[in-house]
């Protein structure tokens, strides 16, 4: 995106934000799936199907909670924020980037405090967890965590590192191919004639999608060859999940 096209963006994903919401929260909407929950037949929906349907439930009850405003006012300040974001960056200015990221702070924190009763979650920070990897909570992940980095801190305390190999000069055509044969090593199909998976470059990595189509992205340095590595074990991980939420 353009510096000049921020603002016109923003507007374009409110508007397109607030006819969603329309959209999602119409009232016949949630008498349709109620009637199909409770159709006679339900059960013979396969497992694909009939997860379907239960996902537009919860789709529709947690969007009917949220106000279309607050919906709306998320999505423009988004986009101003990962704009300013990308300033600061450039610049190692974090203080450009302090208010927008306070007020999309703000507003999410508003959201997620609906959310928490929809869900029925212990804290406002489980809610929004959901949304990107549903039936994980705060809890599970630290413990986790906790386990995890004890047993690796343990085993690897001790180990010397040859710290120049880190600064390696790699490629980054050389990059793409690690990537590659790293996520398909790990189960992301990127290849294959059948291969649904693809990996992408961005400013920052992230993860999109559901079920079959999940894609992923990373970022490569040519003087750090090791943050496509570790972005690619990361979102490769939350591709496993989210294929698996659906």
């Amino acid at each position: 995106m353009r510096p000049k096209g921020v603002e016109v963006r923003s507007r374009q994903l409110t508007l397109i934000e607030r006819v969603g919401h329309k959209i999602m929260t119409d009232p016949e909407l949630g008498r349709l799936i109620n009637k199909i929950l409770s159709y006679p037949s339900f059960g013979m929906l396969n497992e694909v199907q009939s997860r379907n349907v239960r996902l537009m439930k919860k789709a529709y009850d947690e969007s009917t909670r949220l106000p279309e405003e607050l919906v709306c006012e998320t999505a423009r300040q988004k986009a101003i924020t990962i704009n300013i974001w990308k300033k600061a960056k450039v610049s190692e200015n974090y203080s450009i980037f302090k208010p927008e990221l306070e007020k999309l702070f703000e507003l999410r924190m508003k959201a997620a405090e609906i959310l928490m009763n929809v869900k029925e979650t212990k804290n406002p920070y489980d809610a929004l967890i959901d949304i990107y990897e549903p039936k994980v909570t705060s809890e599970g992940i630290f413990n986790d965590m906790k386990t995890s980095l004890s047993w690796i801190i343990d085993k690897c305390g001790n180990t010397s590192l040859d710290t120049p190999l880190l600064g390696l000069k790699v490629p980054i055509q050389d990059q793409r191919k690690i990537a590659d044969l790293l996520a398909n090593f790990l189960g992301y199909d990127t290849s294959s004639k059948d291969a649904r998976g693809c990996i992408d470059e961005t400013e920052h990595p992230f993860t999109t999608g559901y079920y079959d189509d999940v894609r992923i992205t990373t970022h490569y340095y040519e003087d750090r060859f090791l943050s496509s590595i570790y972005s690619i074990l990361h979102e490769v991980g939350h591709r496993h999940l989210r294929a698996g939420a659906a």
